[in-house]
């Protein structure tokens, strides 16, 4: 029979749902990309937003003839939305096969009370030449507005030995972008003693020609280990690339978030970074139209972004999620207020992202494919600094390390012009 998995959100839903992928593959079912040629679809959900609710049950009704199972955070931050159908909870992935099974079989199981399960013992499909590992999930906050602590609960993180032992399988299988994911890195190892630093400069025993990415990690705690952090930056296999969302330029909006640190110590943070690694990409989350945000609290955001110039912001409307404080606490602004806000952030964004690109033009250097461009011929490609590199090739060079110049910039990415592709080391790939 064939399957198709549709996931919904964040990297670490991606994860999970080619671990959910790769477990029934191996059952002998035949997977597909397109969800129209399934029998089977799991749709992996995400509460963070109300779009991406609504959007999950979109599909529920535009695929409601197939066999549907239904997995993620929204599963588990909502279950009463889905009855009459098979649920797999957060911690129960691993049992994608015996939900399906059932279900061909008559019986729907709804699978989402906690228990404790190491993901990265569950073997994953992999999108070369990209690795994603599972560091943590969880976190210690408790943002007002957050649902999805509310569905995946404190931090709990995953000991190093296997953390590393994914990278040397990477290594092996020619995988050389690896993601390190989780909820928030920040708290990564605090259950083990250690943080994520540590977990870095064990990095520097593994050989050879592969990169990683470090993800999203919370200010407050991170600022407690930034010093060290940094220097275990100092690694020619890790991108310097930093996503730390902030949320709001506001300390009034920060505090009625339950954020838990200060604008000027997310300030402190950046001056610190780009001290070190000054064209190392500093990514950001915003949340535009918080219900406390006054026009005051979004000059300040604004006025972060010019100071700041971020090259990357995800910029996200506020949405009311059922079961969160904010919820109850809050009324939402006027969408029209929200919709203005969102649309003077981005142009901010885009003017000053510009100027921070414009500085690498000329730049020549290495850099690694890691997709297919939007265009034909297209490649998109990332330098040390994670910046995102738009090269054309009639070439297939996905996987490959090249050279670059950089003739023209954009606000979100760089276009540059291939010189030459790097020779593959054939014993960087038996190398420990």
């Amino acid at each position: 029979m064939k399957f198709s998995i549709i996931t919904l959100g964040c990297t670490l839903n991606k994860a999970e749902g080619d671990i959910m992928k790769n477990i029934l593959i191996k059952k002998g079912y035949q997977y597909t990309e397109n969800p129209d040629e399934s029998e089977i679809l799991i749709i992996n959900t995400c509460t963070v937003k109300g779009p991406t609710e609504s959007k999950a049950i979109k599909l529920i009704n535009k695929y409601k003839d197939k066999k549907l199972i239904l997995a993620g955070c929204l599963v588990q931050h909502q279950p009463e939305l889905f009855k009459g159908y098979p649920l797999i909870g957060l911690d129960h992935i691993d049992e994608v096969d015996k939900v399906l099974e059932d279900y061909l079989n008559g019986k729907i199981d709804v699978l989402i009370d906690r228990k404790n399960i190491n993901k990265l013992l569950l073997p994953s499909v992999d999108q070369y030449p990209i690795k994603t590992i599972i560091l943590q999930e969880g976190c210690l906050w408790n943002c007002l507005y957050c649902a999805t602590k509310l569905a995946r609960g404190n931090a709990k993180s995953y000991p190093p030995e296997y953390i590393y032992k994914e990278v040397r399988d990477a290594k092996l299988k020619g995988l050389k972008i690896i993601y390190f994911t989780g909820t928030d890195l920040a708290t990564y190892g605090y259950d083990l003693n250690i943080d994520l630093a540590d977990l870095l400069f064990g990095l520097k025993d593994i050989k050879g020609e592969y990169y990683v990415r470090v993800g999203m990690a919370n200010p407050g705690i991170l600022n407690k280990f930034i010093d060290k952090l940094l220097e275990s930056y100092d690694n020619e296999n890790i991108f310097k690339f930093f996503h730390i969302p902030v949320q709001s330029g506001s300390n009034n909006v920060l505090k009625t978030m339950g954020r838990g640190y200060s604008i000027e110590d997310f300030y402190e943070l950046v001056e610190k970074i780009r001290k070190k690694y000054y064209e190392g990409a500093i990514a950001t989350d915003i949340i535009v139209g918080y219900p406390t945000e006054t026009e005051e609290d979004f000059r300040k955001t604004l006025e972060l972004v010019e100071n700041i110039k971020f090259d990357i912001i995800n910029i996200s409307k506020y949405w009311s999620r059922p079961k969160t404080l904010s919820s109850k606490l809050y009324k939402q602004l006027p969408g029209h207020i929200v919709k203005e806000r969102s649309r003077k952030l981005k142009i901010i964004f885009n003017k000053y992202s510009y100027e921070r690109n414009k500085q690498w033009i000329n730049w020549e250097g290495y850099a690694i494919v890691e997709s297919k461009g939007k265009y034909e011929n297209t490649w998109i490609a990332r330098n040390y600094a994670y910046k995102q590199i738009i090269v054309k090739s009639d070439k297939n060079i996905l996987g490959k390390t090249i050279k670059v110049k950089i003739n023209n910039a954009t606000p979100i990415d760089l276009r540059g012009e291939l010189i030459e592709i790097k020779e593959e080391n054939l014993l960087e790939k038996t190398l420990y």
